[in-house]
């Protein structure tokens, strides 16, 4: 019976993690992000991306008869909120998006901008050996 090397296998699911950038995925089933300012485009875009879906419905908490008078008040309610929250989420999407363009223009600005100053360089250089 071949022996199983678990120390090898985990070594490889973590390098394997690493490398699909898993590892920067918070775990935490909590919302911890709410309320916190973010300082930079991508880590916004990064709370865009896991945050930007509104939940209509919340687990009812309660003895029988109080869960059962929410869920008669929730069906009640239903027709006007369910809307309201699909509409939210397309928009939250769109914003999302819309991030998500943003910052891709902005890493090619960034690259244009540092081939510019490259250009610039050798410009300069080429005059310099003009003279």
């Amino acid at each position: 019976m071949a022996e199983i090397d678990v120390t090898k296998i985990m070594e490889e699911i973590r390098a394997n993690i690493k490398e699909s950038g898993a590892d920067k995925i918070p775990l935490s089933f909590a919302d911890e992000t709410f309320g916190k300012s973010v300082s930079t485009l991508d880590e916004a875009v990064r709370y865009l991306a896991y945050n930007y879906e509104v939940t209509a419905y919340k687990t009812l908490e309660g003895g029988r008869i109080k869960r059962f008078f929410k869920k008669c008040i929730r069906k009640a309610g239903s027709f006007f909120v369910l809307p309201i929250v699909a509409q939210q989420n397309k928009l939250n999407y769109h914003y999302y998006m819309v991030c998500e363009a943003v910052k891709n223009q902005k890493g090619e600005i960034e690259d244009l901008e540092r081939t510019l100053k490259e250009l610039e360089a050798k410009v300069a250089s080429l005059e310099e050996g003009l003279k």
